[in-house]
């Protein structure tokens, strides 16, 4: 059967796909919003997990063959099971996302994050069950080496399994700077939010995916021909104004943080349940009733239930340096001397705009585990890299990092003009 998207139109789903997409699992994405808080900031953007995942699947079998379409890579046995593993792990990556996605990551138990939660839902609910039945289909048409199971999965997707050199290249297509899911989440993130910094050409970009190997060598490397240069180009500037502009926006890292801070004084022990079952009870819906019984005793309930906005005082430029960090904390120390520290909210918003390493060529496995993306030339079988081929992407390589200050609305004015005298004296 399709699903209708508004982002990629008719996305076809195979029938034991259609079971995981209708687990309680899966169905619970539906009220995991994709951005958190974003919606009282950019209110078109009420968009969820769910959508995202069937995206992301479709993204990945139109990439993978673009990729291996009329190369000897693979055997025709090769490329159905390598593609029906892509689609099982892009469907099921985002499994394990607690309420309000990224947002509320902060109350994890100790040292885990979403895609250990995703490994135990996989490996341990009725997923599990419909993934050994699709593997098994395998097995009955083709053998006992084309199995598919939850554990192979799990370890394709989070990097475990180099058993086999083609699981390296299949992970590239979901974690990699050129991967399905920033293709998917850039596109859909910028329509729901009703701006435009987050689109790129689609189809030129996976129309010009290829594969590059070495001689000598077995591994395979995603690539882009060079025609596609300035697709991909506009795809790392996309992410990068959605950064700034969207993820990084001053009143969604606001509403971020006292989120956390909610679920800090208000979960059980202020953090997720390590429980898997307990875990998947948890969703945004639930979150949100917990927000408005606590409304008239709580402070942050209170500002989440009426969008009461701290006032930001001060922002540091986007990249900011050490001299920057260092006026920060001067500000910081000398508000709060004057006015209490319990009247602010600090936050600090980092992120690389690409990890993609400024390497000049492609000559050696350890390549394998870094991002360098290889680029087809036209006039040597020895590829460049984007790092050499691209000056816009060689020049973005300083992260973004932005220092914020909020101060409590009956003394923002105050805390305001006092960060204005201090620049004042500086430049004085």
């Amino acid at each position: 059967m399709d699903f209708r998207d508004p982002i990629h139109g008719f996305i076809p789903v195979r029938p034991l796909e259609r079971k995981i997409i209708d687990s309680r699992p899966f169905q619970r994405l539906r009220h995991i919003k994709q951005l958190s808080l974003t919606n009282l900031v950019y209110h078109g953007a009420e968009h969820t997990r769910f959508g995202h995942s069937i995206g992301v699947m479709h993204l990945v079998t139109r990439a993978f063959k673009a990729v291996v379409t009329n190369k000897d890579l693979f055997s025709e046995e090769q490329k159905e099971w390598y593609e029906q593993i892509l689609r099982l792990m892009a469907l099921t990556h985002d499994l394990g996302h607690a309420p309000f996605s990224h947002g509320s990551e902060a109350v994890f138990p100790d040292s885990l994050v979403h895609e250990d939660y995703t490994d135990n839902i996989i490996m341990n609910t009725e997923i599990a069950d419909y993934i050994r039945e699709i593997g098994q289909e395998f097995v009955t048409k083709y053998g006992e080496e084309y199995n598919i199971t939850p554990e192979l999965i799990c370890s394709i997707y989070r990097g475990r399994n180099i058993s086999n050199p083609d699981f390296i290249f299949l992970r590239k297509f979901l974690d990699s700077e050129l991967d399905c899911d920033k293709m998917d989440y850039l596109l859909r993130d910028s329509y729901y939010c009703g701006v435009n910094y987050g689109r790129y050409d689609l189809e030129r970009l996976i129309s010009t995916l290829t594969v590059y190997k070495e001689e000598n060598n077995k591994n395979l490397y995603l690539a882009i021909e060079k025609g596609g240069l300035y697709a991909f180009e506009e795809f790392v500037l996309a992410r990068y104004f959605m950064f700034i502009q969207v993820y990084f926006h001053r009143t969604r890292r606001f509403l971020d943080k006292i989120l956390v801070e909610f679920l800090k004084k208000n979960l059980p022990d202020g953090k997720y349940p390590e429980d898997i079952d307990e875990y998947l009870s948890w969703n945004d819906n639930v979150v949100w009733r917990l927000i408005k019984d606590s409304q008239d005793k709580d402070e942050y309930a209170n500002r989440l239930m009426n969008r009461r906005i701290m006032k930001c005082v001060y922002e540091s430029p986007t990249h900011s340096e050490y001299n920057d960090r260092r006026i920060f904390n001067l500000i910081k120390n000398e508000l709060e001397e004057k006015f209490g520290k319990d009247n602010f909210i600090y936050d600090s918003a980092d992120k690389l705009a690409h990890k993609i390493p400024l390497k000049h060529t492609i000559d050696s496995e350890q390549d394998i585990p870094e991002q360098a993306i290889p680029i087809i030339l036209d006039h040597t079988k020895t590829p460049g890299t984007i790092s050499t081929e691209s000056g816009v992407i060689k020049n973005m390589t300083e992260p973004i990092n932005i220092w914020r200050i909020y101060a409590k609305e009956e003394m923002a004015v105050r805390a305001k003009n006092l960060v204005n005298d201090i620049f004042n004296k500086m430049s004085s």
